[in-house]
């Protein structure tokens, strides 16, 4: 069906006068929004589609702006401000401050202004420093919200806490990520509600699958300090690297900003850089065709990071338009922050996402549409160019 499907293309190009650079553009679905730092309160589908819809001939309109995200970074965070609906904004703060009167901290609030200070008005601490994070690092920033609202009320939004504590509870969340797996690295914010993190963490934690992913605890907290927190998402994370968290106190939040930059900082996350430089950017693999071996490098690039996730594969190559060698992958591979096209040289190893099939390139050609590049063919490309008939193959991590 598939060669059927090619020989039928290859016949419509032909008459077009066009081949793989002619192949049509449409715009890749599935963009997440980014949000800005000026501290709106995401509301439920928070992450939607944020590049102009394409226009009459299928290109977007802007074909220079970037993608979404640049950096495979989520910034998911969990605050107060936006999980409670405030009716009386006087009456929450005093209750909010007249707590930490209670507890020995409402003389760190003498001379600030409490509208800015009230953690259940928004930006809550949480979203501050998740903001600040973003201006380091360009992830996408992600507010954790649950179905039923808290109190605005300190006191009975503490005995909420309490009690889902005590109940072990999972708070319904109202919030989702559309697609988590394109994330590499994921910042963690929330606040310590007694001793440990709001039952809604572990919602969200539990909701998909961490296995192989970064998270970094950002935490504010009162006098307790981080308590138990980290412990408890390490439980929730066996097959993740949790790294050094950070803990702000609370009356110092409007203040950490600097702390913060030097906590991003002695994680690798330099100013002006998107993330943490990579030991391996650039990964071996190798190819066996009837006995014989092509090394390849790939690329660290988020549908060459697919790609590598999927190995080892068996791969059937059939020759297309004696340019280059295509096979179909049984499973799509993440095109989201990937450029919009690219001019392939011989040996080139690149992904065309509207089919599905990889290529690897035998002869030079132009540039062309939604190709992707994934990586380089090191050794062997002889083997690959000599192949006259279809042939199979096995892609492998190399040793």
């Amino acid at each position: 069906m598939k060669k059927w499907l090619v020989s039928f293309l290859c016949i419509c190009m032909a008459f077009s006068l066009a081949s793989c650079g002619g192949r049509e553009i449409g715009q890749v679905s599935g963009s997440q929004e980014q949000t800005s730092a000026s501290w709106q309160t995401q509301q439920p589908d928070a992450v939607q589609p944020e590049s102009e819809p394409p226009n009459a001939d299928g290109q977007n309109k802007d074909s220079t702006q970037s993608s979404v995200y640049d950096s495979r970074i989520l910034i998911a965070y969990f605050t107060w401000a936006d999980n409670t609906q405030v009716e009386d904004k006087d009456a929450a703060i005093e209750s909010a401050l007249s707590h930490y009167e209670s507890v020995g901290d409402r003389g760190n609030y003498d001379g600030v202004d409490a509208t800015t200070s009230a953690s259940v008005l928004p930006p809550g601490n949480a979203a501050k420093i998740a903001g600040w994070i973003q201006e380091r690092t360009g992830g996408d920033l992600f507010s954790i919200i649950v179905e039923e609202p808290y109190s605005s009320d300190y006191d009975e939004c503490l005995d909420r806490a309490a009690d889902e504590k005590a109940e072990n509870a999972r708070p319904t969340l109202v919030s989702h990520v559309e697609n988590m797996d394109q994330y590499d690295t994921v910042f963690l914010g929330f606040p310590n509600w007694w001793y440990t993190v709001p039952m809604a963490i572990h919602s969200f934690l539990e909701e998909y699958d961490f296995k192989g992913k970064t998270v970094i605890p950002f935490v504010t907290h009162g006098t307790g300090g981080l308590a138990s927190t980290i412990q408890d998402i390490t439980a929730d994370l066996p097959d993740s690297e949790i790294l050094e968290p950070i803990g702000v106190y609370r009356p110092e939040v409007d203040s950490s900003k600097p702390a913060v930059d030097a906590w991003l900082e002695s994680l690798g996350f330099e100013e002006g850089g998107d993330e943490p430089e990579m030991e391996n950017e650039e990964r071996k693999l190798k190819m066996v065709i009837e006995g014989q071996e092509i090394g390849i490098t790939l690329y660290d690039t988020p549908a060459a990071n697919d790609l590598y996730n999927m190995l080892p594969l068996e791969l059937t190559f059939e020759d297309f338009n004696s340019v280059e060698k295509i096979s179909y992958l049984e499973q799509s591979l993440t095109t989201e922050g990937e450029p919009d096209g690219c001019d392939p040289d011989v040996g080139d190893l690149c992904l065309y996402e509207p089919w599905g099939n990889l290529s690897i390139f035998y002869q030079d050609f132009r540039y062309s549409e939604r190709l992707i590049m994934l990586g380089h063919i090191d050794s062997g490309m002889d083997i690959i160019s000599g192949m006259t008939d279809d042939f199979s193959a096995t892609l492998e991590k190399a040793d």
